[in-house]
């Protein structure tokens, strides 16, 4: 079974038939094995070895070999120009330090009319499942227990993102928005969920006293209640996703 994240179907039916692809920012390589799956020969790039590691493993569990590097593409990457007839980045160009240098360099790497695909999320608006959250954290505890992810969003409007590329030097370049939702049966079992699986939501959980939780629980009642339907809460989530060529 598919451990894709949402956004990663549609990235990879985007670069189906590329035979050398780059995943920048490949993180735990749940898109990068994925990639290798489909027959092409796959390199992830990411700053954290411990990201890394779980990739490894990932992919000796799948059965399919991967190049997996440290590196990052705020500078200069290992690679000669045009190695690459593909490359991907979900979720990784939004942190970048310039966003313009690094997809000019995702696209030194890239074969001349090779296909360049990106994932970003849009803005928190357009996505009460995290900013909902984050947003009763800041109501109950305080802004500042609320400043973290401050990259989310960013370039997550469609004229904005496919500007960046096209500002980059890429071309062909179209942007369309990729819309799903999350669920779950009441805000307890969500935030339950959510701090499980998010390392944000995670370390505000770790520290919560009961009653910081029991004030927080009752906040994201009032903030999903626009989202309650007859079985439970359904949660907008939404992306950017980028197609261009070099």
């Amino acid at each position: 079974m598919s451990e894709l994240p949402f956004g990663g179907a549609e990235i990879v039916a985007a670069v189906a038939g590329a035979e050398r692809v780059l995943d920048a920012g490949c993180g735990s390589g749940r898109l990068t094995v994925e990639l290798a799956r489909g027959g092409a020969a796959v390199t992830g790039v990411d700053t954290n070895t411990a990201q890394l590691e779980l990739a490894a493993q990932r992919a000796d569990e799948a059965s399919v070999s991967l190049a997996l590097l440290e590196a990052n593409f705020n500078e200069v990457l290992p690679f000669a120009d045009a190695t690459f007839d593909a490359v991907v980045s979900r979720l990784s160009v939004m942190a970048a330090a310039d966003p313009v240098a690094t997809l000019r360099e995702l696209g030194r790497v890239l074969d001349p009319g090779g296909r360049l695909v990106t994932c970003l999320w849009a803005s928190p608006a357009e996505n009460p499942w995290f900013s909902g959250p984050r947003e009763a954290i800041g109501a109950v505890l305080g802004a500042e227990r609320a400043v973290f992810a401050r990259a989310f969003g960013k370039l997550g409007d469609l004229e904005e993102a496919a500007a960046t590329h096209r500002a980059a030097g890429l071309v062909d370049v179209d942007a369309v928005l990729l819309h799903g939702s999350r669920s779950a049966p009441d805000a307890a079992s969500y935030w339950t969920e959510l701090s499980a699986e998010n390392g944000h939501f995670r370390r505000v959980e770790a520290v919560l006293s009961d009653d910081e939780r029991a004030a927080l629980l009752a906040e994201l009642v009032e903030r999903f209640a626009p989202y309650r339907e007859a079985r439970g809460l359904t949660l907008p989530r939404t992306m950017v996703l980028v197609t261009a060529k070099r």
